[in-house]
């Protein structure tokens, strides 16, 4: 709501006009990198994992994908990728989630674990101070 009281022999001519339309939308690029894994679970009978990783926002436009490392045995992909996404702010989502898949080629992909991240406030600093943020996890 907004509320202005004036004088009644106050000139309209000097009263300050406010612009209180809408902030045009934004694009902003967020690059998510997908780095090392530890303890992924051997989804496979013969002890191995066919890992990928997967990402995306709410509304699930863009689902991007790494690359998978077939067979690992030690639990531990190194990834070393990079999903780029671009985006258009203000959005009615900014939860992040990253989903760890085993690949299966003749049945359903198994998924080995999900992770979500709000990016909302990280979003917002970066039109305040129009400079790159970066966060680890």
């Amino acid at each position: 709501m907004w509320v202005e009281i004036n004088p009644v022999n106050m000139d309209p001519e000097k009263l300050k006009v406010w612009d209180i339309s809408k902030k045009p939308p934004e694009e902003l690029e967020v690059r998510v990198c997908i780095l090392n894994c530890k303890d992924v679970v051997m989804m496979d009978f013969e002890g191995t994992c066919d890992t990928y990783i997967r990402g995306f926002f709410d509304t699930k436009e863009d689902v991007q994908e790494t690359d998978t490392h077939f067979r690992n045995m030690d639990g531990k992909p190194d990834f070393q990728y990079r999903l780029v996404y671009r985006i258009k702010v203000p959005r009615k989502g900014y939860k992040y989630t990253v989903q760890g898949y085993d690949r299966d080629f003749f049945s359903a992909n198994e998924m080995l674990g999900e992770a979500q991240v709000d990016l909302q406030q990280m979003i917002e600093d970066t039109l305040l101070v129009k400079r790159q943020m970066t966060l680890s996890k």
